[in-house]
């Protein structure tokens, strides 16, 4: 019942389409045509082409060339085709045949399936069929296009966008070598194509089809006459308060005429100072530097802040400007404190005698700029046997320049042997930390020397009497 439904519909479709077919000039033409492939298979968004001959019976005349489609057929382009151009008339001379092509640009979604198309040409018709064997629905289509400057040279990192009118629908940079690839949902769009320090290129009306590439071949672009690239090392930075820290950066001249530049710094903070320089450790400042085109050099840009200056985050601007156009790199410098922690005694050799304790000052001072020393402890490593202590054995902070003074107390063993010992003391806080030696000599007691001395002078008494007295025998 379905088929006879369809068989109807056709041949309605033909009884109204025949007049429009018929359109005959000249004369009156009786039309033969054939098609030696009338069906074709494909994919989904590939194009059918089908060769007609189309005899004239009649007359010489001319007629138009028509086809129908009945269903599915939503996003396909037909037409008819002469060579390399597109026509919808054609003259038959009376008794010969004429070829035609009959090209059907399929959508990419178009579902698997037979679609057919109803050719007339004068008063003769035909039937041909697509037959889609893969659908592409749900993808999308890719554009590729090739960068290069009017030298040959590739352009990396030109901006390839698809516009919808004003909107932006996809859009990528190209790659080192020039290149993009770019997926995008079936449409018309206009591509643009941009990058600094060269005139943009566009291009409307071009069509990406699902699952199919268009590729724009290759897009030449124009470099502008004056245009400078700022490279910048590191934008941001950190340094210690007291230090004068360098930003490294090239400046490259990618005009196409030579050109100078001058130099300067905005947002300096009072009292700050900045400089740049030709190479790293250079003395000489610059203010202008003169690059010819197509060539780079190096900057360095030394920034001085006073002394006096607090931790925190400083932003300001490198500014370069040429003969066309002024360029600005924002830069951020990040500000921590110093920190210095020394130790200091008034003597770091102490003599003492056995059995006697040594006690001495030792002050603890903050050298550095800018940051606190917190949580400061002291602890005294001495030989085994030994005590050491201090007090008091912390101190809580040291802002930079303060001091503090604490008690060292050092007691040997009553048993120690006289001689040279190291007591060391090791000094730590959550920012810093260090340490300092001290020599102990330890000496025996004036007395126990006397005494010593008395038993050899006995001894030596002892020997010389018992030699006068039993020598001679």
């Amino acid at each position: 019942m379905t088929d006879k439904r369809y068989i109807l519909a056709l041949l309605l479709v033909m009884a109204l389409a025949v007049p429009g077919a018929a359109a005959i000039q000249g004369g009156t033409l009786q039309t033969d045509i054939r098609c030696d492939f009338p069906g074709e298979l494909i994919e989904a968004g590939d194009t059918a082409v089908f060769d007609l001959a189309v005899t004239n019976r009649g007359e010489t005349g001319t007629c138009l060339l028509n086809f129908w489609t009945f269903r599915g057929t939503d996003g396909w382009k037909i037409r008819f085709e002469a060579g390399d151009r597109e026509v919808y008339r054609m003259l038959i001379p009376a008794g010969e045949t004429k070829t035609v092509r009959l090209v059907a640009e399929t959508a990419g979604h178009a579902a698997v399936g037979e679609y057919p198309i109803r050719v007339g040409i004068g008063e003769g018709t035909i039937w041909v069929y697509v037959q889609v064997t893969k659908t592409h629905e749900g993808e999308v289509g890719t554009l590729e296009a090739t960068v290069v400057d009017k030298e040959g040279n590739v352009v990396k990192g030109a901006d390839v966008g698809l516009y919808d009118g004003s909107t932006r629908v996809e859009g990528m940079l190209t790659t080192a070598e020039g290149k993009v690839s770019i997926g995008a949902p079936m449409g018309t769009y206009t591509v643009n194509v941009a990058k600094p320090g060269y005139r943009s290129w566009k291009k409307e009306g071009v069509e990406v089809r699902i699952g199919r590439t268009t590729n724009l071949g290759i897009v030449p672009l124009e470099k502008e006459n004056f245009f400078a690239e700022i490279r910048v090392k590191s934008p941001s930075r950190m340094a210690a308060i007291g230090t004068n820290p360098q930003y490294e950066m090239t400046l490259k001249n990618a005009g196409r005429n030579d050109d100078t530049y001058a130099l300067s710094v905005e947002g300096l903070p009072e009292q700050w100072y900045a400089r740049f320089k030709e190479s790293r450790d250079a003395t000489e400042e610059v203010s202008e530097i003169y690059i010819p085109a197509g060539e780079e050099k190096p900057l360095y840009l030394d920034l001085i802040p006073p002394y006096s200056v607090d931790v925190g985050e400083y932003n300001f601007t490198a500014v370069i400007d040429s003969s066309a156009r002024q360029y600005e790199e924002n830069l951020t410098l990040r500000l921590r404190g110093s920190y210095t922690m020394r130790t200091y005694v008034k003597s770091y050799r102490h003599e003492i005698n056995r059995g006697d304790t040594l006690t001495f000052d030792m002050t603890v001072s903050n050298a550095g700029v800018g940051g606190a020393l917190t949580r400061i402890g002291i602890n005294m490593s001495a030989p085994e046997g030994w005590r050491a202590n201090v007090d008091p054995a912390s101190v809580a902070s040291l802002e930079p320049g303060e001091r503090a003074t604490v008690r060292v107390t050092v007691v040997p063993p009553a048993d120690i042997v006289a001689g040279e010992y190291k007591v060391v003391a090791l000094v730590k806080s959550d920012q810093a930390e260090g340490e300092d030696e001290f020599r102990i000599v330890v000496k025996e007691q004036s007395y126990v020397a006397i005494l010593g001395l008395l038993v050899m002078v006995g001894v030596a008494a002892g020997l010389w009497y018992m030699f006068r007295r039993y020598g001679r025998r």
